[in-house]
């Protein structure tokens, strides 16, 4: 994805601009230094604009991890080369709480920073990132873009990439990165080659730890489908053991004037074919939830092409109707109309007429029926409908409860000490989730959990009702009945008022049988 450079020539009203609010930018310059946004200032003797959001007193350094993921999410690409504020600017007013960090690139020497001068325990940085987790939100650390060096490329060993790649997800405490591969980047076999092995790595390395590392490829996508190098990207990805969440593609510049949500679709429906080409053991619906699909919002850099509030909605159906993961679009602080005395549209502002933060709570509606459930202990709304298993000695090979799911509360004094926790759970192999059992520290309070089937029903949401704030672990079952399930699998002890699972019950794999936390 694209962003536009300064001018050379900095005018007075440009330099205001540049001052409040930072710039990109133009790969189709011809400048082959690929600078990033603010090397870009600097050189024209800018400086960084201060960030409107610090860390409070007592605050520090470190990122708090973060709550996950949903089955099906908005995520905006955020520049960080702008303000940290933006983020809680977006959320507040859109209700968006996912983002990709666009972007981290190579600073010189195999060093990742974001926009390539951005040091990523940035304090303005991560107290956004831990607000927007507090917040129930999430983020995405994305790597590379049009424009800087991709640190597969500046890293000329594995060893050295694995280490980068692991600073960064262990500085941020991402459990989700994706990777922008395009133009001479995508073309680059060695460095893509490298890239896989070293993620590969990385990933069994997380796994073994009880950790998950989950990696999104974003790609440039045709009408028609992937190019033969996107394919061929994901073709070595596999080959090495790389295990990919989504490919999100990038519904945009395509060269002509078209219908842009009518493309977008268009390029979402060839690539579920080509998907299937390369992991033809999957499910229909297990494809479909591989997909991501990034417009540009507003006129394209292609200015012919535009991209509508009404093409949004198209996208936005299409992709409900389908069960696709992630709805994405560049960018977050272009979500807005231009101002009269007109702003650049490649970084800005969409060129279109809209409202403020209009696409962020258009795209967020792709989630509306797939969040996980947040309910307070003093709701007194009904519960959706349950699935509440027949409790049963050897269902799992658990110990059978003493009652089964513990019913909803009434607004009494005696039900103030009852700890509500909830999250989703994930079968990785697409079978349906049949059950989930609550172990709890104190034997006497384990019990099943209520759980409610979200899409193809391979991901579920669960909740349960404890007498206390205690450690607990989660049996889920995989495949099966309620009564007699495929597989168990285990989560590590964790507490606390929410907790989502990816349980990998595909057997053969090295973590078969077991669930590990978002």
């Amino acid at each position: 994805m694209r962003y536009k450079k300064p001018s050379p020539v900095i005018t007075f009203s440009a330099l205001c601009l540049l001052l409040l609010s930072g710039c990109g930018i133009n790969s189709e310059d011809g400048d082959s230094n690929e600078k990033t946004a603010y090397q870009r200032l600097a050189a024209n003797g800018i400086e960084r604009p201060p960030a409107e959001s610090a860390l409070a007193p007592g605050d520090s350094r470190k990122a708090s991890a973060g709550p996950g993921f949903p089955a099906r999410y908005a995520a905006p690409y955020i520049e960080t080369w702008d303000s940290p504020a933006a983020m809680k600017r977006a959320r507040e007013a859109s209700g968006v709480k996912y983002f990709n960090l666009a972007f981290i690139v190579d600073a010189g020497g195999c060093n990742p920073k974001f926009d390539g001068t951005i040091e990523l325990d940035d304090p303005g940085w991560i107290s956004a990132i831990n607000s927007n987790r507090a917040a129930g939100g999430d983020v995405i650390a994305s790597f590379g873009g049009a424009n800087g060096t991709e640190i597969g490329v500046s890293c000329k060993s594995v060893t050295s990439l694995k280490a980068q790649y692991k600073k960064v997800v262990d500085t941020l405490k991402v459990t989700r990165i994706d990777l922008d591969i395009e133009g001479s980047t995508l073309a680059n076999v060695a460095a893509n080659d490298r890239r896989n092995e070293a993620l590969a790595q990385l990933q069994r390395e997380y796994a073994e730890s009880g950790k998950r590392l989950e990696v999104n490829y974003t790609l440039p996508v045709m009408p028609s489908g992937l190019t033969g190098e996107g394919k061929k990207l994901l073709q070595n990805a596999t080959s090495h053991g790389l295990r990919i969440n989504l490919v999100n593609i990038m519904t945009m510049d395509y060269g002509s004037k078209m219908n842009m949500g009518e493309a977008a679709v268009s390029a979402a429906n060839a690539l579920h074919s080509q998907l299937r080409s390369i992991w033809p053991s999957r499910t229909d619906a297990q494809l479909w939830a591989m997909e991501g699909n990034t417009p540009m919002i507003g006129v394209n850099d292609t200015r012919s092409e535009v991209f509508s509030l009404a093409n949004g909605q198209t996208l936005v159906d299409f992709a409900k109707s389908k069960g696709i993961q992630q709805i994405s679009f560049w960018s977050l602080k272009r979500d807005r109309e231009c101002g009269p005395d007109g702003n650049d549209v490649s970084q800005n502002c969409s060129g279109i007429s809209q409202s403020d933060w209009q696409f962020s709570r258009l795209m967020k509606g792709v989630a509306d029926d797939a969040a996980p459930l947040r309910v307070s202990a003093d709701d007194s709304s009904t519960p959706p409908a349950t699935l509440t298993p027949t409790p049963t000695a050897d269902a799992g090979g658990h110990p059978a409860p003493t009652a089964t799911v513990k019913p909803r509360p009434s607004n009494t004094s005696s039900d103030v000490s009852t700890f509500f926790t909830t999250g989703q759970v994930l079968c990785e192999s697409g079978r349906p989730v049949v059950g989930v059992w609550v172990q709890t520290a104190h034997s006497s309070d384990s019990r099943f959990a209520a759980w409610k089937p979200v899409g193809n029903g391979s991901t579920a949401d669960w909740w349960t009702y404890l007498p206390r704030n205690e450690p607990y672990s989660l049996h889920v079952g995989c495949g099966g009945t309620p009564d007699r399930w495929g597989t168990e699998n285990w989560t590590g002890i964790f507490s606390g008022p929410q907790n989502s699972f990816n349980c990998d019950d595909i057997a053969g794999d090295p973590n078969y049988k077991t669930c590990v936390h978002r």
